[in-house]
């Protein structure tokens, strides 16, 4: 039961909660830090200063600071009553009645410890809604990164085939001075550069949104100082489907609120039913009349012969059955999460493992054996420009399935609110 140190101690902590949220307001929008950050550097940065989660974290301690309340006891009641008050003949020595009385409140049926108890709940469900918030904030940051790589890398490809074609160019040019080539198969290849520098513009353009969006979320107001590192690489998942879905169960923040919910339900048609019990007031009571001084007791009860808070029994009985039923949609939500996030993650593995080890290979070698073919005249132009277009397109793919196997992680360690990735 809390007692005077521990009420001390909440709103000291709420003093230096509120003292600290406004010496740091200032320290948001800072500038990124001036090396590039591993994705548990930006999900640290992202605890610490997102705006959303910030908000969410104060909200959590506005409603803890509810205990305070509900502990309070009722102040007592000060009465002062005098009559007899004769304006033509004041004698307050022998004519006038003071009567002065303090009552007392005494709660009966549990109705302070029954609001302790629903306040607590109440702080235990806020907290399992912020830590909600953090890892859908998590999520949001992980996919992000991934993007952000992607976009890094995809510009970096880009660059790296318009350098090639370049090259390509420049080899063709002195095929065609030497009369190999005509200049009409020359010019052909020359425009086809121009795809390639569009790959460059529209992977550069790619990469700066998805560096303003990161930034975003990291709490930075200027994303062009903004820089990471790490790898486009999943690594499969150890754990098997009903492992995650007991994972899930366990640690999701949305599923143990809805549990929680229920245990508040039930502490509010307890307070409900405390709350139907009558209260009295007891206090001393000193009176004078006249010259005599007398003392008694004053003793109130009200008669609740309509009034027994019968509407908000009936109220809180619905709610606590409406939260039981809303408990086992959440678990059966959880179950479905995990399901969906598995088998997104099974296709985007298995897409991840045609590239990396067929197609990539496949496209290489077939493009080598008509450059060849096409350098000594045995294949057209319009066959050796479509193995290097099909070969750009399968390099892009290798990427896009990179990151979608990552990504597809990502949404599993959601689902499951575990980290399934070292």
């Amino acid at each position: 039961m809390p007692h005077r140190g521990h009420t001390r101690h909440m709103m000291k902590r709420s003093l230096t909660l509120l003292v600290a949220l406004l010496a740091s307001a200032s320290a948001w929008a800072a500038d990124p830090p001036d090396h590039p950050i591993t994705l548990s550097e930006a999900l640290t940065i992202a605890r610490a200063e997102n705006p959303t989660l910030r908000a969410a974290r104060a909200h959590t301690s506005a409603v803890q600071a509810g205990e305070i309340t509900a502990a309070l006891r009722p102040n007592p009641v000060f009465t002062s009553s005098n009559e007899d008050f004769n304006p033509w003949n004041f004698e307050p020595a022998t004519t006038q009645e003071f009567t002065q009385n303090v009552a007392f409140l005494i709660e009966r049926g549990g109705k302070r410890q029954a609001r302790i108890n629903d306040a607590r709940l109440t702080t235990a469900v806020a907290e399992s809604a912020l830590h909600d918030s953090e890892r859908q904030l998590e999520l949001q940051v992980k996919l992000a990164f991934v993007n952000y790589l992607l976009s890094s890398d995809t510009l970096k490809l880009a660059e790296q085939n318009l350098h090639g074609y370049g090259q390509v160019i420049e080899a063709n040019q002195v095929r065609l001075k030497a009369g190999d080539i005509s200049q009409t198969d020359f010019d052909r290849i020359k425009i086809e550069e121009a795809s390639f520098e569009s790959d460059v513009l529209n992977a550069r353009t790619s990469m700066l949104q998805a560096r303003s969006q990161l930034a975003v979320l990291l709490g930075f107001a200027d994303a062009s100082k903004l820089s990471i590192t790490g790898q486009l690489s999943p690594s499969p998942v150890s754990e098997s489907l009903g492992q995650l879905q007991q994972a899930a169960l366990e640690h999701r923040p949305d599923y143990l609120a809805a549990h929680e919910n229920v245990q508040k339900s039930e502490a509010d048609l307890k307070l409900a039913h405390a709350y139907g019990a009558t209260d009295v007031s007891v206090g001393p009571e000193y009176k004078r009349n006249g010259p005599d001084n007398t003392f008694g007791i004053v003793f109130q009860l009200p008669l609740r012969v309509f009034d027994r808070n019968q509407g908000e029994k009936l109220r809180t009985s619905h709610e606590t059955e409406s939260s039981l039923y809303a408990e086992q949609a959440t678990r059966l939500q959880v179950l479905s999460d995990v399901q969906q996030a598995w088998d997104a993650y099974q296709a985007a593995l298995e897409r991840h493992n045609l590239y990396t080890s067929d197609y990539l290979q496949r496209s290489q070698a077939v493009l080598d054996r008509l450059t060849f073919s096409y350098q000594h005249g045995a294949t057209s132009l319009l066959d050796y420009l479509d193995a290097i277009r099909s070969h750009r397109d399968v390099q892009l793919g290798a990427l896009s399935a990179d990151a979608q196997a990552l990504a597809a992680i990502h949404q599993l360690s959601f689902a499951t609110a575990t980290e399934l990735l070292p």
